[in-house]
């Protein structure tokens, strides 16, 4: 996996958490509170975070084989 593969990965994970985590945050903040709102800025972070953690760790399995 060369470097490009792995940012374009990183974008596409952190892309999907970004989305399925303004998902989440919006149904519960509307349930539990009965507002429409979102935690925008935990959800960035978390997918920052997810962006590059797991992609990394992929490529870290991968090497040890």
């Amino acid at each position: 996996m060369n470097f490009w593969n792995f940012v374009l990965r990183c974008l596409v994970i952190g892309i999907i958490a970004f989305a399925v985590g303004i998902l989440v945050s919006f149904l519960f903040f509307l349930i539990i509170h009965g507002k429409a709102d979102v935690a925008w800025g935990v959800m960035f972070r978390y997918a920052a975070v997810l962006g590059v953690m797991l992609p990394l760790a992929e490529r870290i399995k991968i090497g040890k084989e």
